[in-house]
């Protein structure tokens, strides 16, 4: 308003009010103009989705498909864990399987950086494979005697032109070849080994 007046310095000795008036108006048309453009401009909340998961699955950085492979001591008898492990795979859009046999359990999971960054906090930091939560059923308290001392960690990680899946699925396998078996038919039997060696 101030600057005005100094330009406009004989206008404003003439009728300061009117002059003053078409300044607050001009001033007012401009704020509401900037206000629409910025409505028009808003993203749905569809497109905020969309955004996000182009952020986190769409990484243009990455041509190629980054694998990890995780060990577990144990059988991931515990369903609760079970479903964490499944239902991250699914939500991060991660391909794979978690093969699990009587003594041990290997996750192998492919996909972006961005959501094999996110699946390895989940496996290597928020799943406390140490503990269990004590349950008053007995049912529950056997299975958690399975899941308790269990431990959890990265065995490879690495990059590959092409994905080998095109899902996660758990599978639960009686012995050690019916689980060979499994990756072989995946064409990865080097991440079992590599699994069973560490």
């Amino acid at each position: 308003m101030g600057n005005l007046m100094k330009v406009l310095a004989s206008e404003a000795t003439q009728n300061p009010t009117k002059l003053e008036k078409e300044i607050r108006t001009a001033a007012a048309e401009r704020e509401q103009a900037h206000m629409e453009r910025n409505v028009a401009r808003k993203r749905t909340p569809k497109e905020k989705r969309e955004k996000k998961e182009r952020k986190v699955f769409d990484d243009p950085t990455t041509v190629e498909t980054i694998v990890s492979v995780y060990k577990i001591d144990k059988k991931l008898s515990h369903p609760k864990t079970r479903f964490k492990v499944e239902r991250n795979a699914k939500q991060n859009k991660l391909t794979g399987f978690c093969v699990m046999m009587d003594n041990m359990s290997v996750v192998v999971v492919e996909g972006k950086s961005k959501a094999i960054k996110r699946y390895e906090k989940l496996m290597l930091k928020r799943i406390n494979w140490e503990k269990a939560k004590k349950k008053e059923d007995e049912e529950e308290d056997e299975e958690e005697e399975e899941n308790g001392g269990n431990k959890c960690w990265l065995v490879w990680q690495g990059s590959v032109e092409k994905p080998s899946f095109h899902r996660f699925h758990v599978q639960e396998c009686l012995t050690k070849s019916a689980a060979k078996k499994v990756f072989t038919d995946a064409g990865v039997a080097h991440y079992l080994d590599l699994a069973l060696n560490n």
